[in-house]
């Protein structure tokens, strides 16, 4: 049996820390702008930080990414149509969305983005409240999106409106919002794609939800389940022969950097990086 140290050297000069490419809409406040860029970078996300969303017609590539994060502003600001158009068919093409309460709000309180309403899986009731203790409690079960979670999500401070479900879309928390059936948070496939919908926006505040570890735990969650990447972890035999051995290790180095449903994404996470190489390399002779 050949040793792993070959494997070894090689990982050394492969890019490290790749991970699922997420698109965050720029707000056009840079406060907000770094606290939900940190906040996805908490988790290992691999973030871009793109043009704010008003400015966003379309001509810019989202082709690199997997999934967007669009936060809104809470003011009256809007996208483009032409930028509306492209995410639109963006994501039915097979990518995720994550949307925040200031992109609900707009959508059914101001009466913006007209194209990208009907992503939406959740519809402003109304009531948008800064509140100081904000606590969400599980209804749906999803093995990714609470990952690392319980029952109870107590997310700190920020702005939050009362959200209820679209028909068909899926409640997986609701809300301690004071108004009865608040949904905190929505899902939904959108097409090929997959849109998933917070009732709560980052503020101003002494316990920020940007800065607070469930809130951040939660958003990266959302980003790999908008991913939609179905997946069985593998315990590095990517090729299920029963030995972890070079062959597996070969295998994850061909496909480094793929992402989509990869029988080489040893851990899960929506992407082929080298913590399925290090996975492998931890287990190597395991069956052999």
């Amino acid at each position: 049996m050949r040793t792993p140290l070959l494997w070894l050297a090689l990982l050394m000069g492969v890019l490290m820390g790749t991970a699922q490419q997420v698109y965050l809409f720029g707000t056009g406040v840079p406060e907000r702008d770094a606290a939900l860029y940190d906040a996805l970078r908490a988790h290992g996300l691999q973030v871009t930080l793109g043009v704010p969303y008003q400015a966003f017609d379309g001509s810019q590539s989202l082709s690199p990414f997997q999934v967007a994060v669009l936060a809104g502003t809470g003011n009256n600001d809007d996208m483009p149509l032409e930028g509306q158009q492209v995410l639109r068919d963006w994501v039915a093409s097979g990518r995720g969305l994550v949307t925040l309460e200031w992109s609900i709000w707009a959508a059914g309180g101001a009466n913006r983005f007209l194209l990208l309403r009907d992503l939406f899986p959740a519809t402003y009731k109304g009531s948008t409240l800064y509140r100081t203790a904000i606590q969400y409690r599980l209804q749906v079960n999803d093995p990714v999106l609470g990952r690392g979670l319980g029952n109870l999500l107590a997310l700190g401070e920020g702005n939050e409106a009362y959200l209820q479900p679209k028909r068909g879309a899926t409640l997986y928390y609701s809300s301690d919002y004071p108004r009865p059936s608040a949904a905190g948070v929505v899902g939904w496939d959108y097409r090929d794609g997959r849109v998933i919908s917070f009732s709560v926006a980052p503020a101003y505040a002494l316990d920020p939800l940007a800065q607070n570890p469930i809130f951040r735990q939660l958003l990266t969650n959302a980003v790999q389940w908008a991913a939609n990447r179905p997946c069985v972890p593998s315990n590095g035999d990517v090729d299920g022969n029963g030995c972890v051995d070079d062959a597996d290790l070969l295998a994850v180095l061909f496909e480094f950097g793929a992402t989509g449903a990869n029988a080489t994404d040893v851990n899960c996470d929506g992407v082929v990086d080298d913590t399925d190489l290090l996975a492998v390399l931890f287990a190597f002779g395991s069956g052999c």
